[in-house]
């Protein structure tokens, strides 16, 4: 693997390496954090990092090359080769993972092209609309659009429901992406008690192990909403989430940290606002969860990295999206590149 971070960059002469080095400098311009310093700025840039993992990491004490960075994390992706496809769409990503953890039901796909119903609208079957359903993007890894939408207080309402499609193919247009319309889990109640700020996500890193293949947890984290971040859902932890590591083995939230209001990192026994307790719980029906997690990976003998989140239910989980912008959640407790096999599979998409 090289040395730093820059000569990774400088190297970046693939295809595969080309495209994560545009998609992280979109990005990186893109991406909202505090003022800092233009020196501190023009070296996270070349380092590969977004400029809201300053704070996050405590970049100006750690070591850089310690912490998989954003590049990275986008060029790792291609060690899936062709199967990161699957990956990368929600429908065909839902179809493989419907095997193993519950998938909400696809209801209709929205493009410029207009509405494409997986089933038949609920207004021509006359049946009742459902009381929420979710907006995402058809790209998993894509929480822009998300968003829910009550329908309860307009179910009789075709003109409405009607209109909210045609609503959704405009913004499909205009932003030239697809989304897609699902049914909407319902969250644990513990995890709805901890904070009503939204869903809670559980985010989980799967790598395999590289010289048996075996498949591992190489990182497991909550990232829990709180009174700041009740306009983001789900929330993320440069955005004020709290980010709850969890043990791989038992489920133990063993550490909880999040950015406070003077944009620094602190450490959190219980939540915030609600005060009720976080470390030292653990994750409802984590066994169930973690065994079927590692059958997943197992039978998915193609994968070699694979980040995944899902709602934590009161059976188990239901599949939110693959997420790789999710790496930052896990790196506020440890840096992924101590990871042995997330350390050797970069090496081989690095050269």
């Amino acid at each position: 693997m090289f040395s730093t971070h820059t000569d990774s960059i400088a190297h970046a002469n693939d295809i595969a390496s080309l495209q994560a080095w545009k998609d992280f400098t979109f990005r990186f311009w893109e991406d909202n954090a505090p003022t800092i310093k233009e020196e501190q700025s023009r070296q996270l840039f070349h380092s590969g990092f977004y400029r809201s993992r300053a704070a996050l990491y405590d970049l100006t004490e750690n070591d850089l090359n310690a912490y998989l960075s954003d590049y990275q994390s986008l060029r790792l992706q291609s060690i899936n080769q062709k199967y990161q496809t699957v990956l990368s769409d929600r429908v065909l990503c839902g179809h493989v993972l419907a095997n193993y953890f519950d998938v909400e039901k696809n209801i209709c796909i929205i493009s410029k092209n207009g509405a494409q119903w997986l089933e038949s609208p609920w207004w021509a079957t006359e049946n009742t609309a459902p009381g929420e359903v979710h907006v995402h993007s058809l790209a998993p890894d894509s929480h822009a659009q998300y968003r829910k939408i009550k329908l309860a207080e307009s179910s009789d309402s075709q003109v409405f429901q009607k209109a909210f499609i045609n609503q959704l193919v405009e913004e499909a247009q205009e932003h030239s992406e697809a989304l897609i319309i699902s049914t909407a889990p319902v969250q644990h109640r513990w995890l709805t008690k901890v904070s009503p700020a939204g869903y809670h996500l559980l985010h989980v890193l799967l790598v395999r192990e590289p010289d048996e293949g075996l498949p591992e947890i190489a990182a497991a984290s909550l990232t829990i909403g709180s009174a700041a971040t009740l306009s983001s859902t789900p929330a993320r932890v440069e955005e004020g989430a709290l980010s709850a590591s969890i043990n791989p083995q038992t489920g133990l939230i063993t550490a909880c940290r999040g950015l406070n209001q003077q944009g620094t990192v602190d450490t959190y026994l219980q939540h915030p606002d609600t005060a009720v307790t976080l470390v030292g719980e653990h994750l409802p029906s984590w066994e169930a969860i973690r065994k079927a997690l590692l059958r997943f990976f197992d039978q998915s003998s193609y994968l070699h990295v694979c980040s995944l989140s899902f709602v934590v239910t009161e059976t188990g989980v239901s599949f939110f999206g693959t997420n790789t912008d999710v790496m930052a959640a896990h790196q506020m407790h440890q840096p992924l590149l101590e990871h042995a096999s997330i350390a050797h599979h970069l090496s081989k998409v690095s050269g």
